[in-house]
């Protein structure tokens, strides 16, 4: 018998399950299937060194739920409490914490799950998917959501590239390693990781590719390079028989038991180099697989082929109501913001259920009322900057938007995709203010920034700030980025936790003195709003 339900989803990874759980919320029947034994066959498995990147800062100082979530980057949005944290103060938590952690979470959704479900097909006749199984099971449902996350390797067009080892499959043994020269092709995360877990091993190590390294605290973006993973640097720049090589392998051959590599420098332009190696392990990312899909449904793929092609909703461009969460979401902000990792996609997830349930009961997105008085909507602009994690966390990529336009309140859209919002008459009709948070231009040395800090004059902040659009019937007529705050918190003293933050005061060079950032803050906003003509009764505080 084929199984009904509204919501399909496939793959029961932390996208799958935070998906599932919040369907459940909003009352929509949900069938997810996972092709392994257990929930997440991916954490089960990688990272292979088994130490996340994700941090989980146990000791915040912080009471507000949301505001602790802004530096917890691993635990599912849920309303019981269920913290990674409450299982481990590690600030890099282990892989199998993980697994256990999202164990426990998928326990209220186990009359949903299905293990040992392989989709081996998904697809669509008039408004109503098929999705089938190896074993010969099949799911009907209006809506699919692809969960799967990248579950095959990328690899670089390199003639002999099938000789090499692949992170997702070597034999991590060290012992291996001992006394053997190792290339690593690729020089992301999981390249330095591997390289990281050699030192003590290896005889020399290098790490390839042609382009130069990107380090995550000169770019703000989490996927490139932690700090976590390189001390392997400190062994090459001191000359310790290990190497960054910005090459283009071009030839990879087997002579004997080496390996011979033929590489195109790229830092010195026209010169080739010929390495020998004992091992040689890619590591150069990995992509999604569209197999399962009919080819009439089947995506278009992007960024290398790595990711398929979807809306500012996380919607099939060719399908209606087939969906994409988890990592996969990541094709919208491709290395610019966080929807590749479980801290960003778990807002994107929050605000793609809200998408579905409003189709299916034919409603638009949920909002609230706001205020459109000057004091109460500067309190309400204060607090979302100051706590939301997704805002926070997903800058310049989530949003709120707030409409200005009723006689006595406003309405107010919390954590939209701002891509989406801004293609939409419907929310950014009349006078609407749109509110991220987003970092500025750090310059040539991100470690130190010169700047004159300014309210009203100069450059915006380098630093995560908040920013104020202005929008009327859908144009952008008004921009206003707010001073940063060391803390990320502009809210006055009264209004936090004892002992919260460390900023109580900073100079402002075109105001000439030392004044408390919240101050300077709700002047910046009320400033704003008077010169675009926007909130009433803007009487100075």
């Amino acid at each position: 018998m084929t199984e009904q339900v509204d919501v399909c989803i496939v793959g029961a990874g932390p996208a799958g399950l935070q998906a599932a759980y919040l369907l459940r919320k909003e009352g929509l029947s949900v069938r997810l299937l996972e092709r392994g034994k257990g929930v997440s066959g991916f954490f089960r498995r990688f990272p292979r060194h088994r130490t996340f990147i994700s941090i989980n800062k146990v000791h915040t100082g912080l009471a507000d739920e949301g505001a602790r979530m802004r530096y917890d980057w691993n635990s599912l949005i849920n309303d019981e409490g269920l913290k990674v944290g409450d299982r481990t103060t590690r600030y890099f938590p282990k892989a199998d914490e993980y697994v256990s952690y999202l164990e426990d979470f998928a326990g209220p959704l186990e009359d949903c799950i299905s293990y040992e479900a392989d989709v081996s097909r998904v697809s669509k006749a008039g408004d109503t998917f098929t999705v089938e199984t190896a074993d010969g099971r099949a799911f009907r449902a209006g809506h699919v959501i692809v969960s799967t996350g990248v579950t095959r390797p990328w690899l670089p067009e390199v003639e002999g590239i099938e000789l090499t080892e692949n992170y997702m499959t070597f034999d991590t043994t060290r012992s291996r390693f001992d006394g053997k020269r190792v290339l690593i092709l690729g020089k992301g995360n999981a390249a330095f990781e591997s390289a990281q877990k050699m030192l003590e091993h290896a005889a020399a190590i290098h790490v390839m590719s042609p382009n130069p390294i990107k380090f995550s605290w000169n770019t703000h973006f989490v996927g490139h390079v932690r700090a976590v993973n390189v001390e392997f640097m400190d062994t090459y720049q001191l000359k310790s028989q290990n190497a960054v090589v910005d090459a283009a392998p071009r030839k990879i051959e087997r002579d004997g038991d080496e390996y011979v590599v033929t590489a195109t420098m790229t830092a010195a332009e026209g010169h080739e180099i010929v390495l020998r190696y004992d091992h040689v392990i890619c590591c150069t990312g990995f992509r999604f697989n569209p197999d399962i899909f009919d080819a009439d449904i089947r995506p278009e793929l992007r960024h290398f082929d790595k990711f398929p092609a979807m809306t500012a909703q996380w919607e099939s461009e060719e399908t209606p109501n087939l969906w994409f969460a988890g990592t996969l979401m990541q094709s919208r902000d491709f290395k610019k913001t966080m929807s590749g990792f479980v801290h960003g996609f778990r807002y994107n997830i929050a605000a793609l259920v809200k998408f579905i349930a409003g189709r299916e009961a034919q409603t638009s997105f949920p909002t609230s009322t706001a205020p459109v008085e000057g004091t109460p909507l500067i309190d309400l602009i204060i607090d979302r900057i100051s706590l939301s994690p997704a805002l926070f966390l997903q800058p310049g990529f989530l949003g709120d938007v707030i409409h200005l336009s009723g006689a006595t309140s406003g309405t107010h859209y919390q954590d939209v995709p701002v891509q989406w919002a801004t293609q939409e008459s419907d929310v950014m009709g009349q006078d609407s203010l749109l509110i991220t948070l987003e970092f500025g231009n750090f310059g040539q040395t991100p470690t130190h920034v010169k700047r004159a800090h300014s309210a009203f004059q100069g450059d915006p902040d380098p630093f995560i700030h908040p920013v104020l659009r202005h929008y009327r019937d859908g144009e952008l007529v008004g921009t206003m980025h707010l001073s940063d705050h060391l803390d990320s918190d502009w809210r006055r003293a009264a209004d936090k936790e004892a002992g919260a933050g460390t900023v109580s005061a900073m100079t402002f060079a075109d105001l000439g003195q030392t004044l408390p950032i919240p101050e300077v803050a709700r002047q910046q906003i009320q400033s704003f709003l008077a010169e675009q003509g926007l909130g009433r009764q803007m009487a100075a505080e």
